[in-house]
């Protein structure tokens, strides 16, 4: 395989925030050249900082909050009457001045105080209101590693579709509204089935925004581990080399059959567990995929250490960031907070070695500055203390 680089980057250049978690007002102007390294105590605000980032790009952002959560706690307004008074946060805002391979965007998002307007997210881009979220998917990616994704190997199916679902979006802006769409009429078929409704021509409906949605999530997923393969197997020094693959029928069936055919198939077999789902059952399908990871050792991820479950995460990320420069050419953006934790001092080394030479914007977090010495010279440190931002001295 070819040495992979790019000399096109996004970046994000400018952050404003306002009333965003911790930060009541915040300015940060940063070089999109080299890696940004936040260091501080715990609970000083790193990961909001990171959050904001990651509301940049469609979706609920890396902790895959409810928008009305993310406004400052303190900041409200109170509506109401008598003694019949509910207090919401206020509105919350985050903007910032992005520089990718297409050019210099401003992109503002947010929500509007109230409880209603707080989860509805607004999106501006150079000043327009955007028809969608997934606009900001045309302009940059991010991809992300927290804490809290550790261990995903060993929790809920559903922290890996998530994972697996914001890689995709990376190549597909529209893949986020394809998996609500599908998300939604489930939902509403499974709702209705439940209730006892009988109106075939609705279910039938319902059955057909399934049956095609469906089937493009799957195809998608499918589409992204053929993506990554070549640079999964190709290894990262001293990250292994992983095996993915996804458990899903749906995926399975698309390499055999065209996709039209999986549809039709799909569409009967909703139509055929109406009375099995109304009585309690289930039905396979995109809602249930997984995705499966393999050390090459031949261990299953879940089996795996901590620190070999980390490096494993490490080794899908710079996979994923390889394949986009190949396909895409340009790197997301990469989101790593508290990244070191689990990796020691050999990986950290070749961790930082292989993003510096990916060429893509990294902003990594950290409470102790000296895990990040080798990046002494080549990043930018800034220390935060309770929502303060300093530039720092490695």
């Amino acid at each position: 395989m070819s040495e992979i680089n790019s000399k096109r980057k996004t970046g994000i250049c400018k952050l404003k925030l306002t009333n965003f978690r911790c930060y009541s007002s915040l300015f940060l102007e940063v070089e999109t050249s080299s890696p940004v390294i936040l260091t501080g105590n715990n609970g000083s605000g790193k990961t909001n900082m990171l959050e904001a980032l990651s509301f940049l790009v469609p979706g609920r952002g890396l902790r895959h909050a409810r928008f009305s959560d993310v406004a400052m706690h303190h900041s409200e307004i109170v509506l109401g009457q008598e003694d019949n008074i509910s207090r919401f946060p206020s509105s919350w805002g985050v903007s910032a001045k992005v520089i990718s391979p297409l050019g210099e965007f401003d992109i503002g998002t947010g929500c509007e105080g109230g409880k209603e307007g707080l989860e509805r997210r607004q999106v501006r881009i150079n000043g327009q209101v955007a028809k969608s979220q997934s606009e900001l998917g045309d302009i940059m990616s991010a991809v992300w590693l927290t804490p809290a994704m550790d261990r995903i190997f060993c929790g809920e199916a559903t922290q890996r579709r998530r994972f697996l679902d914001r890689l995709v979006q990376a190549f597909d802006s529209g893949h986020a509204g394809r998996t609500t769409a599908y998300s939604n009429a489930y939902k509403q078929w499974g709702r209705l089935l439940r209730e006892g409704c009988k109106d075939a021509v609705w279910l039938r409906a319902l059955e057909n925004t399934m049956s095609e949605y469906g089937v493009a999530v799957a195809a998608a997923r499918r589409d992204l581990i053929l993506r990554l393969q070549p640079f999964l197997l190709e290894g990262g020094g001293e990250f292994p080399r992983a095996e993915v693959s996804l458990s899903g029928d749906l995926e399975n069936l698309l390499g055999e059959e065209p996709a039209l055919t999986v549809e039709d198939r799909f569409r009967e077999r909703l139509e055929r567990s109406r009375k099995i789902f109304a009585d309690g059952g289930y039905i396979s399908g995109p809602h249930q995929t997984d995705l499966e990871v393999m050390h090459e050792k031949g261990i299953r991820a879940s089996l795996c250490s901590t620190g070999e479950q980390k490096a494993l995460l490490v080794s899908i990320i710079i996979a994923h960031s390889k394949a986009q420069i190949r396909d895409r050419g340009v790197a997301p953006v990469m989101l790593l907070d508290e990244v070191t934790a689990h990796l020691d001092k050999k990986r950290r080394g070749a961790l930082f070695s292989i993003l510096v030479d990916l060429n893509s914007q990294v902003w990594l977090t950290g409470t102790d500055i000296g895990s990040f010495s080798s990046l002494c010279g080549l990043g930018q440190f800034f220390d935060i203390d309770n929502a303060e931002v300093t530039a720092a001295v490695a």
